[in-house]
Formats: C-alpha cells, sequence, structure tokens
C-alpha cells in the first residue's frame, strides 16, 4: 500500500507477483482545510521514477484522487481505464490540463465484465455504483489467489440494486478484499439515498421558477435527476463542456435515464426565452453561466441548490464559497447531497458476498472501525509504504 491507509483520495496500491507488478490508481491528495492540495512527494521507482519497471496502470474512475498522477507515469507504462471513463477523462483534460490530453489519449479502455491478462494475472472490471459513472472494482487472479479492489462503491445509487447480482457472478468468494472505508468516519452521519435526494429536488424544483444547481459536472446520476424533474414547459441548461459529457453518457448508455435530451447549451439568444418560461442551469464556478446567476441573486422566484460535499464551503474553496454567499443570505439555498460512497452497511454487505480471508481497508481515516467488528479476525490494518504477501 504505497498511500492511502489512512487518508481519503491519493491512494496508490500495488499488486504484484514473482512475474508481474501493477498499480491500481494513482491519484492527487484532496485539498486540505484551506483549500491547498498537498505537493505531490510521491515518488515509485519503476512507476514516476526512475526507469520503467511496471507492467500497467490501472484506473477504477475518473475522479482527480484516483487519477490525478496520471501525467506523471513513466513513458512505456500501458495506462488502463473503462471506455466512458477515458472520453469523460479527455472531455475535462481538454477543458482544464490541455497538456495531458496526449497521456490521456495513450490509455487503453477495457469493457466491464470482460476479462484481460497482464502477464499472469487475470483481471476483471466489476462495474460498481459510485457518483463517477462507468466506475468500476478490480478482479485480479493469478489462477491461486483472488483479490477484490474496490476502488470507490456504494449501494444506495439508482445502479445499486445490480451490485449483489454482479458481485455473486462474476467475483464470489476473495481471498483479499481492499476496500474503500471513506465513510467509516463518519457513522453517526445518515446517508440518503438518490431516491431520496431525488424526492428532495423535485420538490424544491417545483416551488421555485427558476433552479440555478450546483453539481460536480460528471456525477452522472445527479445531473439526470435535475434533468429528469425539470417540468416539460421548463429549459434545462447547461455550457458546452457540460453539454459534451451528456453526449458521452448518452452514446454509452442504453438506458433513456441518461439520454439528457431536454439538454440546452446556453447562449444570450436564451435569455428572455428562460426568464419567461423558467429553468433549470447547471452551473459551476468556472462556468460562464455564474455570470448569468448573478443576474438572479435578488429574484424570489430562483433559489440554488448546492448538491456536493459541504466540506468543500468550510473555508477549502473561497471561490466556490463566494458564489453561493447571495444565495445562502437571501435564504433561498438548499443544500442536497448524498456520498458516492460505501457507509459501513455497504461494506459488510459486500464483506459478506465475497467471504474474504483478508480486509485491508483503504481510502479512509478510520479503518479501525472494521477491525472492532465481527469479521475482526480477518482486518488487517497497513500503513503507507507496507506489504501484505497472500
Amino acid at each position: 500500500m504505497h498511500r492511502g491507509t489512512e487518508q481519503i483520495g491519493g491512494c496508490v496500491t500495488e499488486i504484484a507477483t514473482d512475474q508481474t507488478r501493477i498499480i491500481l490508481d494513482f491519484g492527487t491528495e484532496l485539498p486540505d482545510a484551506t483549500g491547498q492540495t498537498p505537493p505531490n512527494t510521491l515518488l515509485i521507482d519503476g512507476v514516476n521514477f526512475g526507469k520503467p519497471a511496471c507492467d500497467a496502470v490501472l484506473f477504477s474512475h475518473y475522479h482527480a484522487d484516483h487519477t490525478g498522477l496520471l501525467d506523471t507515469i513513466l513513458p512505456g507504462i500501458p495506462i488502463i481505464m473503462g471506455t466512458v471513463s477515458k472520453d469523460i477523462l479527455l472531455a475535462l483534460y481538454r477543458l482544464v490540463r490541455k497538456d495531458s490530453v496526449s497521456k490521456v489519449e495513450e490509455a487503453i479502455a477495457v469493457p466491464a465484465l470482460k476479462p484481460f491478462t497482464i502477464g499472469d494475472l487475470q483481471i476483471t472490471r466489476i462495474p460498481v455504483d459510485h457518483s463517477a459513472y462507468d466506475a468500476a472494482m478490480f478482479l485480479v487472479n493469478n489462477g491461486e489467489q483472488k483479490v477484490l479492489f474496490t476502488g470507490d462503491f456504494r449501494f444506495h445509487g439508482f445502479r445499486g440494486k445490480a451490485s449483489d447480482t454482479i458481485v455473486q457472478k462474476y467475483v464470489g468468494g476473495v481471498d483479499v478484499l481492499i476496500t474503500e472505508g471513506t465513510l467509516l468516519s463518519r457513522l453517526n452521519v445518515p446517508v440518503l439515498s438518490e431516491f431520496d435526494i431525488q424526492e428532495l429536488i423535485k420538490a424544491v424544483v417545483k416551488k421555485y421558477k427558476y433552479v440555478f444547481a450546483l453539481c460536480s459536472s460528471t456525477n452522472v446520476d445527479r445531473l439526470g435527476i435535475f434533468h429528469n424533474n425539470t417540468p416539460p414547459k421548463r429549459y434545462f441548461v447547461c455550457d458546452r463542456y457540460q453539454k459534451e459529457i451528456f453526449d458521452i453518457i448518452a452514446d454509452a448508455s442504453p438506458s433513456d435515464y441518461y439520454k439528457f435530451r431536454k439538454a440546452l447549451t446556453y447562449g444570450s439568444n436564451l435569455d428572455l426565452r428562460l426568464k419567461q418560461k423558467g429553468f433549470v442551469m447547471l452551473v459551476r464556478k468556472g462556468s460562464m453561466l455564474k455570470e448569468f446567476m448573478r443576474q438572479y441573486e435578488n429574484d424570489n422566484q430562483a433559489v440554488l441548490i448546492y448538491s456536493m460535499w459541504n466540506g468543500y464551503l468550510d473555508g477549502r474553496d473561497q471561490e466556490l464559497s463566494r458564489l453561493v454567499k447571495p444565495f445562502q443570505e437571501s435564504g433561498r439555498f438548499e443544500m442536497l447531497h448524498t456520498s458516492g460512497h460505501a457507509p459501513l452497511d455497504d461494506i459488510l454487505k459486500l464483506i459478506s458476498w465475497t467471504n474474504p480471508k483478508t480486509i485491508i481497508p483503504v481510502h479512509t481515516e478510520a479503518g479501525e472501525v472494521l477491525a472492532k467488528g465481527n469479521m475482526r479476525e480477518n482486518v488487517v490494518l497497513l500503513d503507507d509504504g507496507e506489504s501484505f504477501l497472500v
């Protein structure tokens, strides 16, 4: 475990045999309480330091705390991720990290549930429910032992219902479960389902004529809630980048839920019609639409729905705090969000489905919580830089 045994985000896991060496996720650390992202000090010989000596780096999904160090990977080392993850990451990098686009273009896109081989390891991407579309676990099998690496997951989203069937059919029992534990330090915080959030958002959208939604541009399930609950006679508006994300998802998904057919790219020619008919508009701190939003700060028919982690507003992101402040002060501000991560009950379900001999918590500040449960004899708490022999 190179990093992530006592922190959320920036986790880096290595699995190796005598013949093969792979890295699972290679992300940047999350911003601290002052909003500063710590400088990267993680140098792994053969991966982002020295001469290439790694058979592949695999990414579970496209969030920066899992992919942020992608551009530091040494030349010649294969990069592997899901097909949609690659498309979304390309769209994002063209917007904010143009110098790294070529690195993403090199990535090998692999579908879910189709085993592939790296050296003497057979690997399968297992699709999971998460706030990132196309997120996956990795099942790693050397013919004798099976390791399941969860990445980020949950079961309380729209795609969580199928998790039991998928895990039991394509994973079964494992020798080692490397599981995320983001919410283990928040045991007393209730976790709403996406269905609960949908009902809350639906009520607010019904109440206000002008709805601004502040939400991650790649939290596809949440964006689907806003889109699919926009009343028929109102507009659903976004910027050009967001529309590109919608088109990627619409092309990839067979579900009508993710087609985003109402989505319009904003232009000033729409201003009068938006004023007359009303709208749901997706805004971000870096979007041109934040300027449009300022026109409605004092309008009693306008509301801002904040649908992201509330920690960003505790001083970590001053620009975001300034953006929402007028609506907070007016009282026309709703914080409606649920986590993209598994609460303890979901982790325990996964443990019961996979019956692991060893459980290693990562992506957590409270791995000891698992060590106190009924499976405590199976839990191994590692330190960063420590190895575990299967």
